[in-house]
């Protein structure tokens, strides 16, 4: 960086933290030269990670639901890397590039830290290596190209055993990412099996496992019932009360014993902290950061950690804000204000972070869903059409809501896509399970 440039701020993550952070930060010091912001994060853009089950489904363009990074920003720079390290003492940041693992290091004066998390597997032997984590962009189209490929073995295979196998989906979680893909794919299968004559309707299945009483948690429990009872009634299984311990490219074990023969388990069970973060001295038990109530890391002036990565404490419930996409952007900004403060030399501008959340939303496939708004519940046909409208209106960019809004109007009258990308699939070790 010039020496010219007095002020550096670096915002690690470009998530709806980060970027938050970096256009409330030029809106602010737009007409000053003396403040250089830079936004660093490991892919050119951000994913509107609350339509990836769609992508799976088909319902919706996979590049529709990004933004490129770049467009979002007027004065602040981007820079696509990877944290390697961060030195808190010398004020330094160690990158690499994903391509060339070039080395990268880049000196700050402030440091905004809102780099998410990553897929917790939480030790479960096999996970990380057979299951789909369904994170990114990447994670959603594979999990589609796997899903297709799966029905295309099924159709050559003869054995009713073999074939009920290959089209038994398994989600693991059953919070508000594992019903959301498990009700999206739910509907993609039953679908889709209409092109695979081999295929009879009683061999495909999709299974939601959870170690929990019930699904979605954070719902309350009537709209949660509801829920249940709804997927029950397409068809779904739901195993709950049951701990995963294994996964193999053929099964999911359970840690009572039990065994479900299925070549697809999805993981949304949970997320763990970023290396990166987890190893600087600041990080918690956990891995996170816990952090004021302005946002700030307490013994490292100048350092600030929000979004998932973070523990902000709700004044309120004593707890710490739940790590959702309205808590985020509304953390970045008011994170924004706390850094422009700092620069400016007022710490009594300061302002803390309290933020009571409007409400929660799960769609449930087929034109139905739940959803709870400022203490008031809705369910069905009302609650998905408040989900689409909800959730257009916060698609950044007017040329993201027009094409999202087209492919939705569009799957409401075309058969879904079943066109397979095999160069989107890893190379998997195949299950002794399939014929050869």
């Amino acid at each position: 960086m010039p020496d010219t440039v007095s002020k550096r701020v670096l915002i690690l993550g470009g998530g709806f933290a980060g970027l938050e952070v970096a256009q409330n930060l030029e809106k602010i010091f737009k007409q000053r030269d003396d403040v250089e912001i830079t936004l660093v994060n490991q892919n050119n853009y951000l994913i509107f990670t609350s339509m990836l089950a769609e992508v799976v489904s088909s319902s919706i363009e996979a590049t529709n639901i990004v933004i490129p990074l770049r467009e979002c920003l007027k004065k602040a720079s981007f820079k696509e890397l990877i944290a390697d390290s961060i030195d808190l003492g010398k004020k330094t940041v160690t990158f690499h590039r994903a391509d060339t693992h070039e080395l990268k290091t880049l000196e700050y004066d402030y440091l905004v830290l809102a780099m998410g998390s990553a897929t917790g597997f939480h030790g479960v032997e096999g996970a990380e290596e057979y299951s789909f984590p369904l994170k990114n962009l990447a994670d959603a189209m594979e999990l589609r190209s796997h899903v297709i490929d799966m029905f295309e073995m099924a159709d050559l295979e003869e054995d009713h055993d073999v074939r009920r196998g290959l089209l038994t989906f398994t989600v693991v979680g059953g919070g508000y990412t594992g019903i959301e893909v498990a009700a999206e794919l739910n509907d993609y299968v039953g679908a889709s099996r209409r092109f695979y004559r081999n295929v009879k309707s009683d061999e495909v299945k999709v299974v939601v496992i959870d170690p929990g009483d019930r699904i979605m948690h954070e719902m309350s429990e009537g709209l949660a019932e509801y829920g249940l009872a709804l997927l029950k009634k397409r068809g779904m299984e739901f195993r709950l009360k049951t701990r995963i311990s294994k996964v193999t490219p053929g099964s999911v074990e359970t840690a009572d014993g039990g065994k479900i023969g299925t070549h697809t388990a999805i993981w949304a069970a949970g997320t763990s902290p970023q290396p990166v973060i987890a190893s600087l001295p600041c990080a918690d038990s956990k891995g996170r950061i816990e952090v004021n109530e302005y946002m700030e890391v307490p013994g490292y002036p100048g350092v600030w950690a929000l979004g998932d990565c973070a523990v902000i404490p709700d004044p309120h419930t004593g707890k710490p804000y739940p790590p959702t996409a309205q808590h985020a952007t509304r953390e970045g900004k008011r994170a924004a204000h706390n850094v422009a403060a700092a620069i400016n030399g007022k710490e009594g501008d300061r302002r803390p972070f309290i933020y009571q959340t409007q409400g929660m939303l799960a769609p449930l496939g087929r034109r139905s869903a739940v959803a709870e708004i400022k203490g008031f519940r809705f369910s069905g046909f009302f609650a998905w059409l408040l989900w689409r409208g909800i959730y257009l209106g916060k698609l950044p960019g007017w040329d993201r809501k027009v094409r999202v809004a087209i492919d939705w109007l569009l799957d409401i009258f075309l058969p879904k896509d079943i066109v397979q990308l095999k160069f989107l699939m890893r190379v998997r070790q195949p299950s002794s399970d399939v014929k050869q």
